[in-house]
């Protein structure tokens, strides 16, 4: 299954609570994306929906980890500005 498949499954799963399994899901999509990037930014919203669900579970390190992995992968010119810069500066302002 290609990873831009895995929106709805990863939108159900967290809808039924089921957020581990929805984590994997994002993950290996993250991944997939970062792949596939050819020199783009990889498609945050799977590296977003990750974070979230770090957050609900209550791993701060591991959601400023996925948030960080982004922002490396992504190209210079491309991080200042993006959502993800923005989570994980009010994330680290937070301590």
């Amino acid at each position: 299954m290609h990873y831009l498949e895995l929106v709805e499954p990863i939108k159900q799963l967290k809808r039924d609570g089921r957020l581990q399994e929805a984590l994997e899901l994002c993950l290996a999509a993250a991944e997939a994306a970062e792949a596939a990037r050819e020199g783009r930014e990889p498609a945050p919203w799977y590296s977003e929906q990750a974070a979230i669900i770090h957050r609900k579970l209550g791993e701060r390190t591991e959601e400023i980890a996925v948030l960080t992995r982004w922002l490396i992968a992504c190209p210079p010119e491309r991080r200042e500005g993006s959502r993800i810069q923005a989570r994980l500066a009010k994330i680290t302002a937070a301590k």
